[in-house]
């Protein structure tokens, strides 16, 4: 990956496409998250750390994007564990708790294994310049990888999710997934594909974990009843395509992986704050309970239909060219990678059809209250600016190829 035009701007900060692009990602899930958490956050107390934890991890994610120094990046990334736990705990529940442990225990864990990794790395080069480092081993490599698999849900790392999702604000959850989870994959892009450290083989191995994550995530989403736990497991599955694109690399991976991280970060985490409008009008998150919310709100109807339809890959959303690139990047690499990658999209399809289905259409709930204008509003803004980047994909895809270094 060539990095053309960067800026050094002080403190081990660097501006490049890549990180901008990025970082006016993170930034616009953020206000999104505000907004709807200012419509959806009723509870009296720890509003301020509620607002507190969410700035964190924006502003984690977008340190990481902007960070060439692996030490500041890896600040960072323990600022986001943080917040994640407390935010993961915000309701103070029993059962929110033990899934805020759970969270902070096994990132907390990872990351002090693939600090030791960093630190051999240092050892062996004398800097934690990612530009600069020249010589690489596999121990590092396995560490840091531990820590990557961790953060971004790849299977079989990936067990803290689904309590946390559970527990968890829906506001924040939009967060986590629009910008949290996708730490580890961004410092798998940034450190691993800079240089030339490995043999094909340990991109291959990566990229066959990441396509097995896909596929498990993905059978597991189909399988799920509770709305949260099946949000999880998509994320699972769609990070895993994430990685996939960074771990074959080349112009089509790489910039597929980079557009995979803004058609799931909007998709997703409209989805998220959908769920968590349906929760809210109807008391309940499990799918066989709740139906025919298309007739109680067309706004919302329409809009998750767009947004699943971009997780799908259904034209012209900006998901289908995202997914498109990195199927076709893994088939540049090699056809089993492909048909690993269709495979898994097939899954996307089959999962989300269900979803979609269980939830809008059916007999009208007796009881549902009158979701707020203000959440449908950050719902709708996010479908339709998945909608307009896909009939003006050529923008941000010549962004990152033309202008970013290809």
């Amino acid at each position: 990956m060539a990095i053309r035009g960067e800026e050094m701007i002080g403190f081990d900060f660097f501006l490049d496409r890549f990180g901008i692009f990025l970082s006016v990602i993170f930034g616009f899930i953020g206000l999104m998250s505000l907004v709807y958490s200012l419509a959806t956050v009723k509870e009296k107390g720890h509003k301020l750390e509620y607002y507190l934890m969410l700035l964190l991890i924006v502003g984690s994610g977008i340190g990481v994007a902007l960070s060439y120094n692996l030490l500041l990046i890896f600040i960072f990334w323990e600022i986001s564990t943080f917040a994640i736990w407390r935010t993961v705990g915000y309701y103070r529940k029993d059962e929110d708790l033990r899934a805020a442990t759970i969270t902070f225990l096994i990132n907390f864990a990872a990351a002090a294994v693939m600090l030791i990794g960093l630190v051999v790395l240092y050892m062996e080069n004398g800097t934690f310049n990612f530009f600069e480092i020249k010589n690489f081993n596999n121990l590092a490599a396995i560490l840091i990888m531990i820590g990557i698999l961790a953060k971004s849900v790849i299977i079989p790392i990936h067990i803290w999710l689904m309590p946390a999702y559970k527990a968890v604000p829906s506001a924040i959850g939009g967060c986590l997934v629009g910008v949290a989870e996708n730490i580890g994959v961004i410092l798998f892009l940034r450190l691993f594909t800079t240089g030339s450290y490995f043999s094909p083989d340990f991109f291959t191995t990566v990229a066959w974990l990441a396509i097995a994550s896909s596929l498990l995530g993905g059978g597991a989403a189909l399988l799920s009843n509770n709305l949260r736990n099946l949000l999880a497991f998509s994320t699972i599955s769609q990070i895993g395509f994430i990685l996939l694109g960074f771990a074959v690399a080349g112009t089509y991976g790489i910039v597929g992986g980079m557009l995979y991280i803004l058609a799931h970060a909007l998709a997703k985490s409209g989805l998220f704050y959908g769920v968590g409008v349906i929760e809210d009008s109807t008391g309940r998150n499990d799918l066989k309970a709740v139906s025919g919310m298309l007739k109680e709100s067309p706004t919302l109807g329409v809009s998750m239909a767009f947004l699943a339809g971009s997780i799908v890959g259904f034209f012209p959303m900006i998901g289908f060219f995202s997914k498109l690139w990195v199927i076709i990047g893994a088939v540049e690499k090699t056809a089993y990678l492909g048909v690993g990658a269709m495979i898994a999209a097939v899954f996307t399809l089959l999962y989300n059809v269900r979803f979609y289905h269980e939830l809008f259409f059916g007999e009208r709930l007796a009881k549902v209250k009158r979701p707020s204008y203000t959440a449908l509003a950050v719902i709708l803004i996010l479908a339709l600016v998945s909608l307009l980047l896909g009939i003006f994909f050529y923008y941000p895809v010549n962004y990152l190829t033309v202008n970013g270094g290809f």
